[in-house]
């Protein structure tokens, strides 16, 4: 019932916002799939991006709880500190390519992947249920590959599902991160976590109301447990690792609450 209340919520909160987080993929059409290595596993591909830094996803073979099929997910860097990071409504992992680099280079290891279902195809309701029991799918592959501690996130709608995930203690999680993500309606998900959370957004961000919904969302936390950070500009989730004025700043900040997971 709760995510039938939060549904005019996102449309609001992300508007035109649910287009791509990022200018590495030239989003509108979906990219061609990229051609992967030979995988044992037969997994889906993940698609083509157009540019940004290179990096080596290897496929990892994860089934879609909600439509029995394989997704397209990618697992690159090593280390005890895993990142499943969601799409926007319209993106793709191309998206976070900056932040999947930085997230490799510094030890941790990350994971992305595309939505089993087309965001836009199946609505917003059932990508908050079938979104969040992917991301928990894809934690427990990355446990399985030896990582201890599991972090989910997103941008925008991919925050949202994140948020979702992480309140859900059958998906493990140890933190959460959204980038403009969350929609009106889930400071009662907010309330029940128990994992530290950090929330991230840019105070005129293009989509209108980004910011307050993001402090509303951490004085909903439970105290203690959130992290707020609001930078000047329009920029939105993925978008903000492209802002000269705080990017590093921001990298680092998440860089140290995943080292304080």
């Amino acid at each position: 019932m709760l995510r039938r209340r939060m549904v005019l919520g996102l449309v609001l909160a992300l508007g035109v916002a649910g287009c791509g987080g990022g200018s590495t993929s030239g989003q509108g059409t979906r990219p061609a799939p990229a051609a992967a290595a030979p995988s044992p596993s037969a997994a889906p591909e993940l698609v083509g991006c157009s540019g940004g830094p290179s990096v080596a996803f290897t496929p990892m073979a994860v089934t879609s709880p909600g439509t029995g099929a394989g997704l397209a997910v990618g697992v690159a860097g090593e280390g005890p500190v895993g990142v499943v990071i969601a799409n926007t409504l319209t993106g793709y992992h191309c998206d976070w390519l900056i932040w999947a680099d930085h997230l490799v280079k510094r030890g941790f290891r990350v994971a992305v992947f595309e939505y089993g279902d087309v965001p836009q195809t199946v609505g917003i309701p059932a990508m908050l249920d079938r979104g969040s029991d992917e991301m928990a799918a894809i934690g427990a592959g990355l446990r399985k590959l030896g990582t201890q501690k599991v972090v989910y996130a997103g941008g925008s709608l991919g925050g949202s599902v994140a948020l979702a995930t992480a309140a859900d203690p059958a998906a493990e999680a140890a933190g959460v991160i959204s980038l403009s993500g969350g929609l009106d309606g889930m400071e009662e998900l907010a309330e029940r976590l128990s994992v530290p959370a950090l929330y991230a957004a840019a105070e005129e961000d293009f989509s209108g109301g980004v910011a307050d919904l993001a402090r509303s969302l951490h004085k909903a936390t439970p105290k203690g447990r959130s992290t707020l950070l609001v930078y000047p500009g329009a920029q939105h989730a993925g978008e903000m690792f492209n802002d000269e004025r705080y990017a590093d700043e921001l990298q680092a900040k998440l860089e140290a609450f995943l080292r304080d997971v």
